[in-house]
């Protein structure tokens, strides 16, 4: 056998396959029947179309049983990719055990299937046999998956040069020398695995608009990213209320006996309290609420973030969370639980929807992608900016009447106390606590910081409107594969950047 160093001048690329046998005819309950064969060829041969996209196979590694194995292997042949096969134990006992047994096929001929297995071993590169030795069945098993492991790593030089892909039932129970066991093993090795599956749970395209359904974690993201919105937005006010109630006690303090008819004492102490009171409740909620404000933000980024990355994963598009090859399950989900919230113990997707969800994407013409893409993304966010737009123009109009208010109220409370020094009619003003002029200049001032935020989001909307304008207008003129690619990821890098920009401001605010 080679040294490892002679692969690793080599540059070599490895895909590393593992499927399910196909169901014997005495299998109690149904996994793969030969009624997928057709599906599952369908969904191999697709898989391995849009990893040679982006990367060139050096060789390809698999076993050769009946079903998965096969269906591989003879894909691999038909591309005319180098094929290392390896096996459990000697050739007749392998065929006996994994591929001439009956499969409850109509007019079913075992020797159908082990001529294709005679072929197949006959045009592969090289054939290797495990030294099973006095080992059982299932430990050969077990022993073969880790020499195919073991020896695509070497073949590759890391695991950054190996791409797995798996004809694996979602849910299935992890037996030792099993597909899904192996594949667990597989990702332990931080190898990314492409998970197929034909006649998965029922589902339609427009299942993308409740991506809650399949991503459990974006619903709790995006519920959190409420919650502390609402809490936010309600201290906000209660805040603002707070204020202007110590304004109302405050003017109280210093109001003269008599206009209080002999009960100064009293209500003057109460004014003092209440004024505390609300001092020292506002600069907590004040506190509290740029808590809220950080986690409110930080859920919905991390939310957006999702919803931008499941494209990519439905289009099998590299990004910087996939190495090589299509965006793997295994690295989906590594990335999705990365940014759950803390102590998350819950599945971050349901692996049976979203995996017939990307299947149903995958046969779509460029027409019907763009159509699909513009219809369950770019339209949708298209709504949200210009109601945007239009929700700060809004409370533009608001603050800025809001301002002009406080200003007169700022501007008339001062010439008030002023008048009140040269004239006895007026006195009444000079009683007055001139805090309550102070608050009047202190809401006049965060009025017109609010009207300046809300015209920099209403402009930072605004161009995120007219960005997406001109994006859409790009998928009228996309005719190929090659350009909707490009245009997608222009798309979501422009989405991805204009909503990290406005977590971030939000936060700073």
């Amino acid at each position: 056998m080679p040294s490892p160093n002679s692969f690793n001048t080599q540059q070599e690329f490895v895909l590393l396959f593992t499927g399910h046998l196909l169901d014997s005819a005495d299998r109690p309950e149904q996994r793969f029947p030969h009624q997928l064969i057709t599906e599952a060829h369908s969904l191999i041969s697709t898989a391995l179309d849009e990893i040679l996209k982006i990367q060139p196979i050096t060789v390809a590694v698999s076993s050769l049983g009946a079903g998965g194995d096969m269906i591989f292997a003879a894909e691999i042949l038909a591309r005319k990719i180098p094929l290392i096969i390896f096996l459990p134990f000697e050739k007749e006992k392998f065929i006996a055990a994994s591929v001439s047994y009956l499969k409850g096929m109509p007019d079913e001929d075992p020797e159908v299937w082990r001529k294709e297995f005679d072929r197949i071993l006959s045009s592969a590169k090289e054939i290797k046999f495990v030294q099973a030795g006095t080992m059982s069945q299932s430990q050969a098993y077990v022993h073969c998956n880790n020499d195919m492991l073991d020896f695509s790593l070497l073949r590759g030089g890391s695991s950054r040069k190996v791409v797995a892909v798996a004809l694996i039932k979602p849910g299935e129970d992890k037996i030792e020398g099993g597909t899904a066991h192996f594949v667990e093993d597989i990702k332990a090795k931080g190898i990314p695995v492409q998970i197929l599956w034909p006649g998965k749970e029922l589902g339609t395209l427009e299942d993308i608009e409740h991506i809650k359904i399949f991503i459990p974690v974006f619903e709790t993201l995006d519920k959190e990213a409420t919650k502390y919105q609402t809490r936010w937005k309600k201290r906000l006010k209660l805040s603002l209320v707070l204020l202007g109630t110590i304004a109302f006690f405050d003017a109280f303090v210093t109001v003269p006996d008599h206009f209080l008819m002999g009960n100064g004492q009293i209500v003057r102490m109460v004014s003092l309290v209440f004024s505390a009171m609300g001092a020292f409740i506002t600069i907590q909620l004040q506190l509290s609420d740029k808590t809220s404000l950080s986690q409110w933000t930080r859920s919905r980024a991390k939310a957006e973030q999702i919803r931008s990355e499941i494209w990519y994963y439905l289009f099998n598009y590299w990004t910087e969370n996939n190495r090589s090859g299509p965006y793997s399950e295994g690295e989906f989900e590594m990335y999705v639980r990365n940014i759950s919230p803390t102590g998350w113990s819950g599945p971050v997707f349901k692996l049976g929807k979203l995996i017939s969800l990307k299947e149903k994407v995958q046969p779509l013409s460029v027409a019907d992608r763009i159509n699909y893409y513009l219809k369950y993304r770019l339209d949708d966010q298209l709504y949200y900016f210009q109601n945007k737009q239009k929700h700060f123009n809004r409370r533009l109009k608001k603050y800025k009447f809001a301002t002009l208010l406080f200003l007169c109220i700022s501007i008339t409370w001062g010439a008030l106390k002023m008048a009140a020094e040269f004239y006895q009619g007026l006195s009444f003003f000079m009683d007055m606590s001139p805090l309550g002029m102070m608050i009047s200049f202190i809401a006049l001032v965060s009025s017109y910081s609010e009207a300046n935020n809300s015209k920099e989001m209403e402009y930072k909307y605004q161009q995120m409107n007219e960005g997406m304008v001109q994006l859409k207008k790009r998928s009228t003129m996309i005719t190929e594969h090659q350009q909707f690619d490009e245009w997608v990821k222009d798309c979501e890098t422009f989405l991805r950047t204009q909503n990290n920009e406005w977590s971030l401001k939000r936060e700073e605010k």
